[in-house]
């Protein structure tokens, strides 16, 4: 599996200025690529038991938006929303949350699983490059793009993701055919992914 692609994941704090960027993205390289909410636990975070259970608590108690805000004119007088929210622990479970963070090792266990659960949501966008991969990625960070501003609707950052790159290999293609083939491997993985800040495809 994936034994001639190469996947990349960075963390925004690699590519927050554009010499970060171009030195940790490949520049001519045609890719498909995902940004993700990271949920990754910080060492802090780990090494503080208390620590440990306000930031998961933080972000079960504070909806953790994949979605621009969606709302819809149903009648003349009404619009529908709608609104995700991820829920509290019950107390049960938020006191056995707190008695396993009382072990650090298990602290390091959930923090572990969290990591991976990163790539187990959808991505909350998708997007693809053609030749000019880490020109791109910066657009996004230096807002030459509007992704950041509309992350930030809904209390998101580009500084809380990570980006996913997926190079997309051009030896046995002519440039039009690659643009092509690049656009239809995003389609793909958009409509499979459903990520909820894409406003088109393609």
């Amino acid at each position: 599996m994936l034994s001639n692609q190469q996947i990349g994941i960075v963390q925004y704090k690699q590519i927050a200025t554009k010499q970060d960027c171009f030195n940790a993205i490949p520049e001519d390289v045609t890719a498909v690529y995902a940004w993700y909410r990271d949920l990754s636990l910080s060492e802090q975070d780990i090494a503080s038991e208390e620590r440990f259970v306000e930031t998961i608590k933080r972000w079960l108690d504070e909806p953790l938006p994949l979605s621009e805000n969606q709302v819809a004119k149903i009648s003349l007088f009404y619009n529908l929303g709608i609104d995700i929210i991820s829920g509290n622990l019950r107390e049960k479970k938020e006191n056995s949350l707190r008695r396993y963070a009382e072990n650090v090792q298990i602290r390091n266990e959930i923090g572990n699983i969290l990591e991976a659960v990163t790539f187990m949501q959808a991505p909350l966008y998708v997007g693809k490059a053609s030749k000019r991969l880490a020109k791109r990625v910066w657009e996004h960070i230096n807002r030459d793009t509007d992704l950041w501003d509309r992350l930030e609707l809904v209390g998101l950052s580009l500084r809380e993701c990570l980006l996913v790159y997926i190079p997309i290999s051009d030896s046995h293609l002519p440039d039009e055919d690659l643009t092509s083939l690049v656009q239809l491997v995003e389609d793909i993985i958009t409509r499979i992914s459903r990520p909820g800040f894409v406003r088109r495809i393609g």
